[in-house]
């Protein structure tokens, strides 16, 4: 599922930039194998045209030469980094083993390229490869005015497009995206309601978070707090004056730390409330501020807490009468 949600954001990200627009197909196009990235490049009277001979092997009646200056930026999807009568990929300038020509078949009646000479606010953009021959071959292409919004293919575009905008987008850059749109819309506004539910958020308010000194922390293998049960991330730290709440950060939403008194704490003996181990012996904190919050936790933490109150909590033998009362009072 992550790995469909990743490849699902991708297409959409490649989908919007203006270098996705349909390019013009070639008759020269070519099952080659080869790799094929997009070529931006900008009008200006320093671009040479050449009219080639066609193919042997190819309909096409013309073709053209395009000799250019190399950029020392990168393109930019929308040509944004060439300066006049210069190309160079859009994610980099051309290295210095990199041809200055490219080759394509316009489509019949194209006059762009004389008017390329002299406008240097026309771009042309190639799809194209290296032919290891002196020049690139341009198997498709579009050309755009910069004071015009080039047009948007519909769908997603040619796959060699698509390869060359998954090596632009780092997976770990979008499943980042992924993870925070995903806490946001859910993973902070449910933890939020838990902390509702199960009172933590009352206790937060009754009892203000003070200063943790020199305490011995205690992780919970379980905790319950009314009917909300905590596997693990809780946190219980006793100190001098303090019995302080708190969970780790990946839980914190609705989850403030809180402190509360020895003076407000008293242990009991309890049993767990639910099957299949219900009657299972634990331990029960009971806060003076609220005694109707029930918090339960293992037997070996509750005479942990006792230990670490250093006399100031004793084990509380409630009788059963009280206990009845109590749960009617909830």
């Amino acid at each position: 599922m992550l790995k469909q949600a990743l490849i699902t954001a991708v297409g959409l990200l490649v989908a919007a930039p203006p270098a996705c627009a349909a390019l013009q197909s070639s008759p020269e196009s070519t099952r080659n194998g080869r790799r094929e990235f997009l070529l931006n490049c900008r009008g200006g009277e320093r671009l040479v045209f050449d009219t080639l001979e066609p193919l042997a092997d190819s309909p096409t009646r013309l073709r053209l030469a395009l000799t250019f200056a190399p950029s020392r930026r990168a393109a930019g999807w929308n040509g944004e980094g060439l300066e006049p009568s210069t190309c160079a990929w859009v994610d980099r300038p051309l290295n210095g083993a990199e041809p200055r020509q490219v080759r394509f078949a316009p489509a019949a009646g194209d006059s762009t390229p004389q008017l390329t000479l002299r406008d240097t606010s026309l771009y042309w953009s190639f799809l194209a490869y290296n032919t290891d021959s002196g020049h690139f071959r341009g198997v498709g292409y579009r050309n755009w005015q910069r004071t015009s919004t080039p047009p948007v293919a519909v769908g997603l575009p040619p796959a060699s497009e698509l390869r060359f905008a998954f090596r632009q987008v780092p997976l770990y850059a979008v499943g980042l995206i992924l993870i925070v749109g995903w806490m946001l819309i859910a993973w902070i506004p449910s933890f939020t309601l838990l902390g509702m539910w199960s009172g933590w958020r009352r206790l937060a308010a009754l009892y203000p978070s003070r200063p943790v000194r020199d305490g011995r922390l205690f992780r919970c293998d379980f905790l319950i707090m009314r009917i909300t049960w905590y596997r693990s991330g809780t946190r219980l730290t006793a100190d001098d004056s303090h019995l302080h709440f708190s969970v780790i950060a990946l839980f914190r939403p609705g989850h403030p730390r809180f402190s509360v008194p020895w003076a407000d704490v008293t242990v009991s003996r309890d049993g767990w409330p639910w099957l299949p181990f219900k009657g299972r012996p634990v331990m029960r904190l009971t806060l003076a501020r609220d005694r109707g919050i029930r918090i339960l936790v293992p037997v070996s933490l509750g005479e942990g807490i006792i230990t670490a109150s250093r006399g100031r909590l004793q084990l509380t033998i409630e009788m059963a009468a009280a206990t009845s009362a109590e749960a009617r009072g909830r």
